[in-house]
């Protein structure tokens, strides 16, 4: 699979989840963004191996997208850590000059279109490389900008995809570990394979189950995630 052929995956409805008045905060910690802590399955890896094609290949721009929670910010500090580049913010791009042979974007959808164009022209004219990651598709970040529209569409392309059941299970082990929360080994063995295969859904599961667990003054067990995922997961009623 060449650089510039956009990784697919097939469209998965999202699910609909029971709105939960749990008045509690489940706050998030610091994540840590290095390669060690970066999982690698079958769903992730041929887009880590394009990520190390595009930093070795005269591709000057890379597009990076995927759903919600899929690991785009930590998918650019993968591209930028052995150069020991940092990434910024789309709204900040302002005070970058695109002198620096490597640049890194993260949140495109939040930049003003002529800044970011003008630090793809100005990366460009200096003889480096940049890459952008967003959500939505790349020509949406132009907002109507119809020169970064060509330049974005120009760009060579790395799509996260939603992950296998493997990468969901780390995924929740994983979001317990950054929330600091003690969860029984047998939590994510089970939720993996019983909730939607997706980003949001295993967002939402770790959400819901500590919150109970916190309510309940219990810990993160095999039973409270069985009663979580049974009542966090409903399936439209007939009508």
């Amino acid at each position: 699979m060449g650089l510039r052929q956009a990784m697919t995956s097939g469209t998965i409805d999202a699910p609909k989840y029971k709105r939960a008045q749990l008045g509690l905060d489940v706050s998030v910690r610091r994540r840590d963004y290095r390669r060690s802590n970066f999982v690698v399955t079958p769903a992730n890896a041929a887009a880590l191996a394009l990520a190390e094609e595009f930093l070795r290949s005269g591709e000057t721009a890379l597009a990076v997208t995927g759903p919600a929670g899929s690991g785009k910010t930590h998918f650019l500090h993968l591209i930028g850590e052995e150069p020991n580049v940092a990434v910024t913010d789309a709204r900040d791009i302002a005070s970058l000059d695109g002198k620096a042979p490597l640049a890194l974007v993260d949140n495109a959808e939040r930049a003003v279109p002529k800044d970011l164009l003008a630090l793809v022209e100005l990366t460009r004219a200096a003889g480096g490389k940049i890459a952008i990651a967003g959500a939505g598709a790349p020509v949406e970040w132009a907002q109507g900008l119809r020169d970064l529209e060509t330049r974005l569409s120009a760009m060579a392309r790395i799509s996260l995809e939603e992950p296998d059941e493997d990468l969901l299970r780390a995924v929740i082990a994983q979001r317990f570990r950054e929330r600091q929360w003690r969860a029984a080994e047998t939590v994510p063995e089970f939720a993996a394979p019983r909730i939607p295969r997706t980003f949001a859904a295993a967002e939402a599961f770790v959400d819901a189950v500590g919150a109970a667990a916190i309510a309940e003054g219990k810990p993160i067990s095999l039973p409270l995630a069985r009663k979580t995922v049974e009542n966090l997961f409903i399936e439209d009623p007939a009508p």
